[in-house]
């Protein structure tokens, strides 16, 4: 549990000398003499005799380097530093803490003299080293007395900001915690920034879980509940309202059945009662004349024909109105089963959501992965081309030597535009052999 990674500047190495390991430094800083120029973000420190030279040095400042003179060339600008360390916490579960510092050198005349800036790349590698390890040491010894909880949720105010207040008046010019004098190494924390806090332990961090996982389940199982009791209440009210349509329905259509069977009666009665009367008029008028009696059979024809007309119209109007109470009932049915239809819909519409952003989750991995491979086939192209060209020119003065002694003209045809491997070779043979023929 006492593991630590310090992710610092990757320089290359001397391969060999006396500095073998070491950062390549740039010739233009370490050279005995001659004119030193620094970068606008960097400050040159000029000592002659063992003392600074402030007409020569500067921010960005150039000046001229006698072998007895001493240069160092300080960078100002910001840095980037990165720390992963891990420890135990109070509840002893392991923990992984990784951070980000940004730090910048604010006052190169102290900075200079705490680091042999003589050799730039060096001192930065070294000055980060001591950096990283300050932080990790800070940060094994807040997390050792913190909770977990306390390592996730305050990351801000119990470690980076007691990281800042302890490290830098260290190396901000202030010497330790408990003085203030000037000592220090002239050097601003920016800010530090913890990026990732993760328990080490799988079960502990299940363990940790499953509190909020249980209450999740418990309010989706909730939800779900709540959404089947208002479907299965809805489902039953549409039912009841189906059910008393229908039976209103049956009990207006009884009413009018009756209403028209009592009208039928009636009409029956009277039309017995007329067809009495009628008889006994044309008993009492059969003898008085003829004509009488055929009028008055006509009249009763009439009568007998009006009722039965009347009769069909009630039993068409009573067929009607059964057909209009079926209807409103098959209404109601199909708008029951319509709502249950669009619940189905939106039940289906949201597993294609799902679905598809499945889909384009797989699709754009599978697009990276059909980057990453076009960048490397490219990479392999530019090697081969690459090698080619050195081919080529390794073998050019044989080639000049050959084609002088065999040929006297020689005409050399570029195939491909100006990028193809092959254009290059061409120009080359036509350059080798003009050569050839002027010697």
């Amino acid at each position: 549990m006492q593991n630590a990674q310090i992710q610092i500047s990757q320089n290359t190495a001397e391969a060999v000398g006396w500095r073998r390991g070491k950062p390549i430094e740039d010739p233009e800083k370490t050279k005995r003499w001659g004119f030193v120029t620094a970068k606008p973000s960097e400050y040159l420190v000029h000592v002659r005799r063992g003392k600074v030279r402030h007409s020569s040095s500067g921010q960005g400042a150039s000046c001229f380097k006698w072998p007895w003179d001493a240069v160092a060339i300080v960078p100002t600008s910001f840095q980037r530093l990165m720390f992963r360390a891990d420890q135990v916490t109070r509840e002893k579960v392991g923990v992984e803490i990784v951070g980000l510092a940004v730090y910048r050198i604010a006052e190169p005349l102290i900075a200079y003299r705490v680091l042999n800036f003589s050799f730039p790349e060096r001192a930065q590698v070294k000055l980060e080293e001591a950096l990283a390890g300050m932080f990790v040491g800070a940060t094994r010894r807040l997390v050792a007395n913190l909770s977990v909880e306390d390592c996730l949720q305050k990351r801000k105010s119990a470690l980076a900001e007691e990281l800042i207040r302890e490290v830098s008046p260290v190396v901000g010019g202030e010497g330790k915690l408990d003085d203030f004098t000037t000592k220090g190494w002239g050097i601003v924390i920016d800010t530090i920034e913890i990026q990732e806090v993760r328990v080490l332990s799988d079960k502990v961090f299940a363990a940790m879980q499953a509190p909020y996982r249980s209450e999740l389940e418990k309010s989706a199982r909730q939800a779900k509940a709540q959404a089947d009791k208002e479907i299965a209440t809805r489902e039953a009210e549409l039912t009841r309202q189906v059910e008393e349509a229908r039976i209103q329905s049956e009990l207006v259509v009884r009413e009018r059945r009756d209403e028209l069977d009592r009208a039928a009666a009636e009409a029956k009665k009277a039309a017995l009662l007329r067809d009495a009367a009628t008889a006994r008029e044309i008993e009492e008028q059969k003898l008085v004349a003829a004509a009488g009696l055929r009028s008055q059979a006509a009249e009763i024809a009439r009568r007998e024909a009006e009722v039965r007309t009347r009769d069909l119209v009630l039993a068409h109007e009573r067929t009607m109105e059964e057909a209009r109470a079926e209807l409103s009932a098959h209404e109601l049915r199909a708008q029951a089963l319509a709502k249950k239809a669009e619940l189905e819909r939106a039940e289906l519409e949201s597993d294609v959501v799902r679905r598809q952003a499945l889909a384009e989750v797989v699709l754009l991995e599978m697009r990276s992965r059909a980057e990453g491979s076009l960048a490397e086939a490219r990479a392999e192209r530019e090697r081969a081309e690459a090698q080619a060209r050195v081919l080529t020119a390794e073998n050019l003065p044989k080639l000049a030597a050959a084609v002088g002694q065999k040929f006297g003209e020689v005409k050399v045809t570029q195939i491909g535009g100006a990028e193809s491997a092959f254009g290059s070779i061409a120009q080359a043979v036509a350059s080798v052999v003009e050569l050839a023929k002027s010697a």
